[in-house]
């Protein structure tokens, strides 16, 4: 297959998104499958199977818009979509015959994230603009989920045909992600100098949308006993200062500490007893799946696409929503009075969910979906031109 991949910036080493990305590129090429990335900016290296057409910077207040344009535009010139069996966009575009939702919908986000005025900004008018013309049946062929949860929204809020959508899970690399050896936690432990301590985690590259100020809110509804056993460790490169405040004035400022953003993450979950990830909503949330495949069970919201795979005492526990700060304490407290052994049940329980999200079968699952439709676009073609 040639396969058009459009996308914004081809950023290979960043997670979430460009991720996801760069393991597609990978796993399709190393298929023998041809990959061209139309993208604004490109940090990697081209191959004889691994292109990259850089799209012009558009002109505009919404960026997101500008680059529609513009790689439609690109696409156009000398007919240039027509060298391609596939279009498979991974950022809102169209027209394209697979569109890959890897940021939350505007649509559901705008009241969540935002003032009941922000439909008024021109920007997020813009943004509301173009994901709803992406998501009309008639611009987009295909469109392909990372979770039941925006997969399901997708069908409530734009009518798209549920014949037309399927979830694909990410995956997950076993080779950095994996469970702790025999006294690795301990080891780990010791280098972080927090022994002695129930450690939940808590990474985020946006400490507000992901729910920071309420994990430290459940934290603070804690017992005493429970408080003075417990530190929340939060990774990531967002400002600490308001949540700092936030932490003081709950009474739980010596509970958190801030780590900042680090490479080497697998130590972190390791040196973790649960991740705490009350979210406000996301398409999937890989962190889930990391912590997961090295052994730590989640606590997080069903705003999370990944708490699909969360089973309530058994890989984890679930809230409906961030609000939920005296539900989600008191998982976290009978958690916390579990013995050694039930901890360790867990962890088995969370490495075993983990098991069906690996990359060759979200590859396996996009090749299937992209060959019925080079087959359904090959029979258009024959009844077209009269060819039986």
């Amino acid at each position: 297959m040639k396969i058009a991949l459009i996308r914004k910036k081809y950023y290979p080493e960043r997670g979430g998104a460009e991720k996801v990305a760069a393991y597609f590129v990978q796993k399709f090429t190393e298929r023998g499958h041809s990959v061209t990335v139309f993208a604004e900016s490109f940090h990697s290296e081209e191959t004889k199977l691994f292109k990259w057409v850089k799209v012009p910077r558009g002109a505009g207040f919404s960026k997101t818009s500008a680059f529609h344009r513009q790689v439609q535009q690109t696409l156009n010139q000398n007919n240039r979509r027509q060298e391609f069996d596939i279009i498979y966009a991974m950022c809102r575009t169209f027209q394209v015959d697979v569109f890959r939702i890897t940021e939350q919908l505007h649509a559901e986000w705008l009241s969540l994230g935002y003032s009941k005025w922000a439909w008024l900004n021109p920007l997020h008018r813009s943004i509301l603009k173009l994901e709803r013309e992406t998501l009309n049946p008639a611009n987009t062929g295909y469109v392909v989920a990372n979770s039941e949860l925006i997969k399901r929204q997708v069908i409530d809020r734009f009518k798209f045909p549920e014949d037309r959508i399927s979830v694909v899970h990410n995956g997950i690399n076993s080779e950095v992600y994996f469970p702790a050896a025999k006294s690795e936690k301990t080891e780990i432990r010791h280098k972080f100098k927090l022994e002695n301590r129930f450690i939940c985690m808590f990474a985020a590259a946006n400490f507000k949308m992901k729910g920071l100020a309420e994990a430290i809110k459940v934290i603070a509804a804690l017992s005493e006993p429970l408080r003075k056993r417990i530190m929340l460790m939060v990774v990531g490169s967002d400002k600490p200062e308001p949540f700092l405040k936030v932490a003081e004035a709950c009474g739980v400022g010596g509970n958190i500490i801030f780590t900042g953003m680090q490479k080497n993450m697998r130590d972190y979950y390791i040196a973790s007893d649960l991740l705490l990830y009350p979210s406000h909503y996301e398409t999937f949330g890989n962190i889930c799946l990391e912590a997961c495949a090295c052994g730590i069970p989640v606590l997080t919201t069903k705003m999370v696409g990944a708490s699909e795979m969360i089973t309530d005492n058994r890989n984890g526990f679930l809230v409906n929503s961030p609000a939920d700060i005296d539900k989600m304490a008191e998982f976290l407290a009978a958690y916390m009075e579990l013995p050694a052994s039930e901890h360790r049940k867990f962890g088995h329980n969370a490495v075993e969910s983990s098991s069906d999200y690996n990359w060759n079968k979200h590859a396996d699952d996009l090749e299937k979906i992209f060959q019925n439709i080079i087959a359904r676009k090959t029979d258009g073609k024959k009844i077209n031109s009269g060819e039986k």
